[in-house]
């Protein structure tokens, strides 16, 4: 079981790989290499929307966390 602490710190990316079983689950949900997935998790997002929503369904996710909004008004 993951930690509580690891499960805050870790980003949506992670945790959606890590909610469909492993990288290698979530490579090939993609249609990806597991290199992919890991390059994405350590970016911290996907390159691509409809990766995006592969994982948003198969994790429970919503999409919207998924996405970033570097242009925010706070």
């Amino acid at each position: 079981m993951v930690s509580r602490r690891k499960q805050r710190d870790e980003n949506v990316v992670a945790r959606a790989v890590r909610l469909i079983g492993g990288p290698t689950k979530a490579a090939t949900l993609c249609r990806v290499s597991n290199t992919a997935i890991h390059d994405w998790i350590h970016k911290g997002r996907v390159s691509l929307l409809k990766h995006a929503l592969r994982l948003s369904r198969a994790s429970g996710i919503p999409i919207e966390e998924f996405v970033g909004d570097e242009d925010s008004e706070s």
